[in-house]
């Protein structure tokens, strides 16, 4: 902290004294953000009075940053706080960020020590499990529990997972009352080998009858070993947990062998009184399990739940098996079929024209594709090639008057204190002061408030908060063109696309410097260490170090230079966005269960994972929108499928006249005949060459391209059978 503070204050004491003097009110005072951090690092050297100094400044100016130093003030003597002090800073800072902060830690620490009349003064509502737990240790130090206590133990006891050691006096108090009895008992032992915490449910049996604790073995056993516990000659009677264990067997079945698992659910209903919706349930588990795999038996497996009791995730994934094997009718079928919610979304819009253009409905094929050509997302601009109409990008700036910002600064203290965070590179306290302030916006307020983040060059808050104000149609705003010579130069340097680089970059990180994901992911396209070190070493540079990811140069270089390695692999854009999002092995494991002369349209759409098919979708989506930005010619979605030029029609052409789509390494390669890139890609070695992420291209797209099936083909140019003539 200290090193950095001395360099921010470096630069702020140089600054211009005109600069100082006349600075802009969306801006805020360089002088005051100097004031804190001096405030900040007399507080790390123990210098009372210089702090003392600081704070008057603040105070006085009405910066929004006094609660922040005055936190980091009050935490270093929290134990010696008296409660007219406490009470003046909470009153002081309610509502932010460092409020509730200091507020938790004072909590804390008197159930640390155990100062409990002063905790219930101070608590209030919390979804923590740690301070439930802890506010019911403290009534119970201030009185007998009452029924209301003995109900909220119960429900914090009774999960399928294990809770934190600060509830377990409470937990003691429920079993020394009597309170947790067998059935009880069960009903947790239950949830917890729902949830898969088996040694929960081991733990909890300790408490049985021998003769019950039997039948928690049991069903350790079905779930460890589901064919062996079907197999049992216990399974057999037609018992209450015998229906349980049977079902719990099946579904865990289920995950790497749907057939069998079908097979014993209907052997088990000859045997078992199964309730309907637990039947269908774990039918339903099991033929999403096949339709994922591509099994065509899924379709009539999901068929066979009433339409009632279907899910829109099994309505869905009917339609995915018929489009999987180009089975039309039943794709039509299955999408008329579906919820009216479900049905309008884009992507089943898009399949059942697609479905009527296969099935010579030419007239309602039209009409679907032109209400869906209008839209600015995957489908649409798919739609739009379908037409040969030119893509629609519908911008419209957010209307925002300077003196409307500043009324918004004023208005939302908590905006100004996150602008000031964000500008001396505070961007976690930023961020916590962003989300505090947008908290209670309108929509109008959103959409200023993303206007402001904007100006002030802080796109993954002007992206999110633009998206939260409903108001999708500022591409400035949603699509920024930041670090264009950057991402320019390394496009260039590894012959990739600089639209779709920036489609990468804007669905890994919206641009957030410091993005880290749950798996350790960071920077802007978020790359994992191990990649970026193995990469490094591949292009023979410098190790980086974890925080060297999270710097632009460094994150752009590896990261493209991995993508470019996954390009050459994998053959087009959209084959490696899916191997950037789930994984070459993986992808390669869902490429063998397709064959090699699939529709990409389809296989993109029918991606066993639900969140690399919305990757693929958006990149694409957003590369095209990059191209608009960029002034660039349109480059149809087509041809970042890596679909054959040839058996396109000339007006899918957005542009119809144009000369061939351009793309770095995906060019008039498409013209050639050949080998199809989605059937190297399945049977690509994974020890693709090492040279392959930093040399010209070469492999793939010298080759040619042999499209899809006919019925696919007929679909990429809107014919049908029955009928050639062009919709």
């Amino acid at each position: 902290m200290a090193p950095a503070c001395r360099a921010l204050l470096f630069l702020l004491w140089f600054l211009p004294l005109g600069a100082l003097a006349s600075w802009d009110t969306l801006e805020g005072d360089p002088a005051l953000r100097r004031t804190f951090l001096e405030g900040v690092q007399a507080l790390e050297r123990g210098e009372s009075r210089a702090y003392r100094r600081a704070r008057r400044q603040l105070h006085q100016a009405h910066s929004p940053l006094l609660p922040w130093l005055e936190e980091k003030a009050l935490g270093r003597r929290l134990a010696r706080l008296g409660d007219e002090e406490i009470l003046a800073f909470l009153e002081h800072a309610a509502g932010t960020p460092p409020g509730e902060r200091f507020r938790r830690r004072l909590l804390g620490h008197l159930a640390r020590t155990g100062q409990w009349r002063r905790f219930l003064r101070y608590r209030t509502p919390s979804g923590s499990v740690h301070y439930q737990c802890y506010e019911l240790r403290a009534r119970l130090h201030v009185g007998p529990p009452d029924t209301a206590w003995f109900a909220r133990a119960l429900a914090l006891w009774n999960v399928g997972h294990s809770q934190p050691d600060a509830c377990d006096p409470v937990f003691a108090r429920l079993y020394a009352a009597g309170r947790i009895t067998p059935q009880r008992r069960w009903e947790r032992i239950e949830k917890a080998m729902q949830s898969g915490h088996v040694s929960l449910a081991r733990w909890l049996a300790r408490g049985l009858p021998a003769d019950q604790q039997r039948w928690v073995r049991r069903w350790i056993l079905a779930h460890r070993h589901p064919e062996r516990a079907l197999r049992a000659a216990w399974m057999q009677p037609d018992t209450p947990l015998a229906r349980k264990l049977a079902l719990h067997a099946v579904s865990r079945l289920a995950r790497r062998d749907p057939d069998r698992a079908y097979r014993y659910l209907v052997q088990a209903a000859l045997l078992h009184t199964f309730d309907e919706a637990d039947y269908y349930r774990v039918l339903g588990r099991i033929a999403l399990q096949a339709a994922r795999q591509g099994d065509p038996v899924a379709y009539t497996w999901l068929g066979q739940i009433p339409p009632a009791q279907q899910t829109p995730l099994e309505q869905a994934w009917r339609a995915r098996v018929a489009l999987m094997h180009e089975d039309w009718p039943r794709v039509r079928a299955a999408i008329r079929a579906m919820a009216p919610a479900l049905r309008e979304e884009p992507q089943w819009q898009y399949w059942l024209a697609s479905a009527d253009a296969a099935l010579g409905r030419q007239r309602a094929a039209r009409a679907r594709f032109a209400r869906l050509a209008d839209k600015r997302n995957y489908h649409g601009f798919l739609a739009a090639e379908a037409l040969g109409r030119p893509f629609r990008f519908h911008h419209r700036a957010i209307p925002a008057k300077r003196e409307e910002l500043r009324a918004l600064l004023r208005a939302h203290p908590l905006l100004a204190a996150a602008r000031d965070f964000y500008r001396i590179g505070w961007i976690k306290e930023a961020r916590r002061a962003w989300l505090a302030g947008t908290a209670s916006l309108s929509p109008r307020g959103l959409q200023l408030a993303a206007v402001l983040a904007h100006r002030l060059g802080w796109h993954d808050r002007a992206i999110l908060t633009a998206a939260r104000s409903g108001y999708l149609d500022d591409l400035e705003i949603r699509f920024p063109l930041a670090h264009r010579r950057e991402v320019e130069r390394q496009a260039r340097r590894t012959g990739l696309d600089a639209t779709w680089v920036y489609g990468i970059v804007r669905q890994e990180s919206a641009f957030m410097l410091d993005a880290r994901s749950r798996a350790g992911a960071l920077g802007l396209m978020q790359l994992l260490p191990s990649t970026g070190r193995r990469l490094a070493r591949l292009l023979r540079q410098r190790t980086p170090s974890r925080h060297s990811l999270l710097h632009p140069r460094v994150n752009l270089r590896l990261g493209t230079a991995y993508l470019r390695r996954l390009l050459e692999r994998f053959g087009n854009q959209a084959l490696a966005s899916a191997a950037y999002n789930a994984g070459p092995d993986q992808l390669r494991r869902w490429l063998r269960l397709r064959g090699p002369h699939q529709d990409p349209r389809i296989v993109i759409d029918t991606l066993p994972y639900a969140e690399t098919r919305g990757y693929v979708r958006a990149v694409l989506a957003f590369a095209t929108v990059y191209r608009h930005r960029l002034g660039l010619r349109p480059v149809r979605i087509a041809y970042r499928l890596g679909l054959d030029g040839k058996r396109l029609a000339a007006r899918l052409d957005p542009h119809e006249g144009h000369p061939t789509d351009s793309l770095p390494g995906q060019s008039a390669s498409f013209r050639q005949e050949g080998s199809h890139p989605w059937t190297e890609a399945s049977s690509a070695s994974s020890a693709a060459p090492v040279s392959s992420a930093v040399t010209s291209l070469s492999g793939w797209h010298a080759k040619a391209i042999a499209c899809a099936s006919p019925a696919a083909a007929r679909i990429a140019t809107g014919r049908s059978a029955s009928s050639p003539a062009s919709p």
